[in-house]
């Protein structure tokens, strides 16, 4: 017996061949969605007073280079402490290793024009995702690249080439997901396991999608939607299993929740202090804190919760801990942009036909469509930035009015010394001196509290400074010009100053 499949009506092939064509056309097609991401760069990135060199103003991205190294090198992930010589074969697990070996292959590929290149466009795509939500949300056109620009702003505290980049942008695509799901259910919440098992190989700030969930499942209950409660309650599940497959097992979710809970070291970190809103990039995260809380309070009278948990627990967090401002930024501007629509639309109804605010706002909604599609122009123009900008606008090495570049270099015989100096600089050292480099310590957290509280005593020049050196056999330190502690220094008999310049001075034992 045998069957035969009937031929597509002739109108049905013509049909199905013009849908193809107009997908490939839509690829094809640039966007203004391709425009801002690229814009974005160019903003951030390529005027005058910003440049390439900004993403590398923090040390902590010498020592994931240093540590990417060590992993390339050796063809395992070290155990125990191979960069100290005050913690010698301690344990330490390097739970963004990941992120470690991705920079550096691309240091090893590109130089560090590869690794500010990558952590910029994901900055870019962060920033277009954020547009992308606002839009999920129902927001104004012009008003969401508004906010988004604004939030760009905001986040420029943490515009650094740190793995961190990743929990930022992870997170972002996943409120861009919830926002579509909860407007009407989409199997895409189903990929979230996969990108949670990527990033618990490159940041910890994986954990902040469980608060999510969390607040979703909680959410979802008290909006009277049991159902999605309970969707959101399987996927925490998967997402959490997903986190399991990693170098260490359940031993990462334990070495993280123990760093969280050491307060006298977190208590030490700079980034871990509340914020003073004294610069630029804080004072925009203020503007978002009033208005999130704004709409939040807004967002309860309808009978929604979600969001505003969402707003009140991040809110919380980043009202302790500055380094959180960004998680807050990240979660609160599509929420803001959604809620300034609701107000904005209310006063352009009220409006005149032909004026200036209906105008806008038909303009706005004339170029959605144009906003919610991206096309490999975007990819092409990501290309075109890498291979075309001049070379001399890439950073070849850490700016030396931040790190000890100069005096490191007139001083070799520092990578086989005992040395002391501030976390930052260590980081650069590990890295300018690999794999030879050994230090007092460095930006890493797994000193733990007695360490910090010892090298804070240190940086101070408190009493006791002296015996701490000595205890670990220090033969010298180089220290930022003018600090305390070369103060201390150039009293003591015992140390010589040895070079200075600008940036450092460095001190030998007698």
């Amino acid at each position: 017996m045998s069957s035969t499949t009937a031929p597509l009506p002739q109108t049905g092939l013509q049909e199905a061949r013009l849908e193809r064509a107009g997908g490939i056309r839509r690829w094809l097609t640039p966007s203004l969605c391709d425009l801002f991401l690229l814009a974005v760069i160019g903003w951030s990135f390529m005027t005058a007073g910003t440049g390439w060199s900004r993403l590398l103003w923090d040390g902590d991205t010498a020592i994931h280079l240093a540590i990417g190294d060590w992993i390339l090198d050796h063809g395992k992930i070290p155990v125990t402490d191979p960069f100290s010589f005050t913690q010698p074969n301690a344990p330490w697990i390097p739970y963004e290793w990941g992120s470690a070996v991705l920079f550096a292959g691309l240091n090893h590929a590109f130089g560090l024009k590869g690794v500010v290149f990558v952590c910029g466009a994901m900055i870019a795509v962060l920033i277009t995702v954020l547009l992308r939500t606002m839009l999920s949300a129902g927001a104004d056109t012009l008003l969401s690249v508004l906010v988004a620009l604004l939030a760009s702003n905001a986040l420029l505290l943490h515009y650094h080439a740190r793995p961190h980049l990743f929990t930022l942008l992870f997170l972002a695509v996943a409120a861009w997901i919830f926002t579509e799901d909860r407007l009407h259910k989409t199997d895409w919440v189903w990929i979230l396991p996969v990108i949670t098992a990527v990033w618990a190989n490159l940041h910890p700030g994986f954990v902040i999608l469980f608060a999510y969930l969390g607040v979703l499942v909680v959410g979802s209950f008290l909006e009277g939607s049991p159902s999605a409660a309970v969707r959101y309650t399987w996927l925490t599940l998967a997402c959490a299993l997903a986190t399991l497959l990693n170098p260490f097992g359940f031993g990462l979710h334990m070495d993280i929740l123990s760093y969280l809970r050491s307060s006298g070291t977190t208590e030490m970190i700079q980034e871990f202090q509340a914020p003073t809103f004294r610069t630029q990039p804080q004072l925009f995260y203020l503007g978002f804190l009033l208005l999130g809380l704004t709409a939040g309070g807004l967002l309860i009278q309808k009978k929604r919760f979600v969001e505003p948990l969402l707003l009140l627990g991040t809110a919380y967090a980043s009202l302790t801990s500055v380094r959180h401002s960004t998680i807050f930024v990240v979660l609160a501007a599509p929420m803001v942009a959604a809620e300034l629509t609701q107000w904005w639309r209310a006063w352009v109804d009220r409006q005149p036909r032909g004026s200036a605010g209906r105008v806008l706002d038909q303009l706005s909604f004339e170029k959605r469509p144009a906003f919610t599609r991206t096309s490999l122009w975007a990819v092409a123009g990501l290309a075109a930035i890498f291979l075309w900008t001049p070379a001399a606008l890439w950073p070849t090495g850490f700016d030396p009015k931040l790190f000890p570049v100069e005096l490191a270099a007139r001083h070799p015989e520092l990578a086989t010394a005992r040395l002391f100096t501030s976390d930052q600089w260590a980081d650069y050292l590990l890295y300018k001196n690999y794999p030879r480099q050994k230090v007092f310590y460095d930006d890493r957290n797994f000193y733990g509290a007695k360490m910090y509280a010892a090298v804070s005593g240190l940086m101070n020049g408190a009493g006791g400074w002296s015996a701490t050196l000595d205890q670990y056999q220090t033969t010298h330190v180089l220290t930022p010009a003018g600090s305390a502690l070369a103060d201390r220094l150039r009293e003591s008999a015992m140390w010589k100053l040895t070079d200075h310049d600008e940036t450092a001075e460095l001190f030998a034992h007698e």
